[in-house]
């Protein structure tokens, strides 16, 4: 049966020319890598290396036989990893990725419900932009991660957690704040805080609020986060269209939200690292998610898409 170690030192002496460096690298006597070269022949059943005058000469078939490792042996090496990782993390309790805004608003809430549940597992939060999201997914970083809307994508399996209307945030003693609610007419002069041309979350973002209403405002300042955006309202720099997670925590540097009359929504989604199943502190977790989501009390405005 061929080992993964056969082929780790086939790989090393095939891109290092010699058995010296070859068990350098590896860690390994001169010995010990020959022996897993021949032991890897006896397995395959044909002759790798021709050895002359003390070199190993690589053969036709040695060179076949690395296409074919180079293509599979990325696999190999990610399972090892994967398997360092729980490894290392293993009593590290629960991994969550999570947009900034909801880092500050949801998740303290759904933590609060989930160590009533389970109150002696440590947790990590790694705050990141949705594009993080998706490859802490993939790369099994992560446990669970919560974060805008994101598309079907290999390795990922998400969940729709709720909607959330669009606001129009501003200072308070802008003239708008008179208003009960918003509607992209009302922008057509304002100076708005906009959205990064070219971060793909961010796209059409500028059509999709204004677009069918013809309107066009004025953009001085850009971002793709929504805590810069409520910041630089604070700090005077005009109005944005925000979501409404963070409104409560900026009404405390004077920033007013009212209701933005569109059709666009905010969705949000659970999602998970694709798995035939989940822990049974992840499936609190979840339970816990849903117990705010489903809760009026705690997100009035909120519109929910999975019932706990």
């Amino acid at each position: 049966m061929i080992r993964f170690r056969q082929i780790e030192a086939f790989r090393c002496l095939m891109s290092c020319g010699t058995t010296v460096a070859a068990a350098r690298r590896m860690h390994i006597t001169q010995p010990a890598i020959s022996r897993l070269i021949a032991d890897l022949e006896e397995d395959l059943g044909f002759r790798l290396f021709n050895r002359t005058k003390g070199r190993m000469e690589p053969t036709t078939a040695a060179i076949r036989f690395q296409r074919a490792v180079e293509e599979n042996f990325l696999g190999l090496e990610r399972l090892r990893q994967v398997a360092d990782t729980i490894r290392a993390e293993e009593n590290e309790g629960l991994s969550i990725a999570c947009m900034p805004v909801l880092s500050t608003s949801l998740l303290p809430l759904i933590l609060k419900e989930f160590f009533k549940l389970r109150p002696d597992v440590p947790v990590k939060i790694d705050t990141v932009g949705n594009a993080e999201v998706m490859v802490k997914l993939q790369d099994l970083k992560v446990d669970v991660a919560l974060s805008l809307t994101i598309p079907a994508i290999a390795g990922i399996e998400v969940e729709p957690l709720l909607e959330a209307p669009a606001l129009c945030a501003m200072p308070a003693d802008h003239p708008l704040a008179a208003r009960s609610e918003i509607t992209p007419q009302d922008l057509a002069n304002e100076t708005v805080i906009g959205w990064m041309p070219n971060y793909p979350l961010s796209q059409n973002q500028e059509d999709k609020y204004f677009g069918h209403a013809g309107v066009y405002p004025q953009y001085t300042i850009r971002t793709h986060t929504s805590h810069t955006r409520y910041a630089m309202v604070a700090h005077g720099f005009g109005v944005s269209i925000v979501e409404p997670f963070a409104s409560e925590l900026w009404q405390h540097q004077g920033v007013v939200t009212r209701p933005f009359v569109t059709d666009t929504c905010h969705s949000y989604v659970i999602a998970y690292p694709s798995s035939g199943s989940r822990s049974a502190i992840l499936q609190d977790f979840r339970r816990a998610t849903l117990r705010v989501v489903n809760d009026k009390a705690l997100l009035p405005w909120a519109t929910p898409l999975t019932q706990e």
